[in-house]
């Protein structure tokens, strides 16, 4: 496509266009025709390409499981692939046929909020949670301003040791989440399963184990060393 074509379709000005063009081209995320002028997709994606469909081929193949856990709970159960700060729903599966979850497949959350928060914050390097603390935008309660560091680490250690974390109805009211981290070959955390529903809250224990029991399958698929 060429400059014009694609500050159209965008909506931007030229000048800004042809910045953020220069700026991609610099780390081969796009290129340009030297005789034709048009833009293209750039080498650099190849990779970052690979690394997507490696996570999503793990949607596909934990696609039953995840299914079987929202029939067994009558709950909603997401899927997110971990990128960028963002949880992105790769995969949502309904329990219940008469109630839903309205977040919808492909919609993303921020890597804190609420329960997956905490179950991916807990497995992240030292490195990785200081630089995300240190933004002052986390939702691990909901709004950022609700934070309570003391509580949240009784919480991410308790994630640590029972495998899933927990949101009672601080996110949302009346609405409860369990959630547990998904990690690929490297041990690294690649995407978290949460499950989400009005159940009771002596339910909660029950559904973790469950939900962290299908994390640490999908996990093997995935090539990580678990235990």
């Amino acid at each position: 496509m060429s400059l014009t074509e694609i500050c159209r379709q965008i909506g931007i000005h030229k000048s800004k266009g042809y910045s953020i063009l220069n700026a991609l081209g610099q780390h081969d995320l796009i290129s340009r025709d030297s005789d034709t002028k048009a833009y293209s997709l750039g080498p650099a994606l190849i990779p970052l390409g690979s690394k997507v469909r490696e996570k999503l081929d793990i949607n596909v193949l934990a696609k039953d499981h995840l299914q079987k856990l929202a029939n067994e709970t009558k709950a909603t159960v997401l899927f997110g692939i971990v990128s960028n700060d963002q949880f992105y729903v790769a995969g949502k599966y309904d329990g219940n046929a008469t109630m839903s979850v309205t977040v919808r497949q492909y919609h993303f959350l921020h890597i804190t909020h609420g329960a997956h928060g905490k179950a991916i914050f807990a497995h992240l390097d030292e490195e990785e949670q200081q630089r995300i603390m240190a933004s002052n935008d986390v939702f691990f309660y909901g709004d950022s301003k609700s934070l309570d560091k003391k509580r949240l680490k009784k919480e991410l250690k308790a994630c640590r040791e029972k495998g899933y974390a927990v949101d009672n109805g601080e996110v949302t009211d009346g609405l409860k989440a369990v959630s547990a981290p998904v990690f690929d070959h490297n041990n690294r955390v690649m995407a978290g399963i949460a499950l989400v529903g009005t159940f009771s809250e002596d339910k909660i224990p029950c559904f973790g184990e469950k939900t962290a029991a299908v994390a640490k399958m999908i996990s093997k698929q995935a090539g990580a060393e678990m235990e």
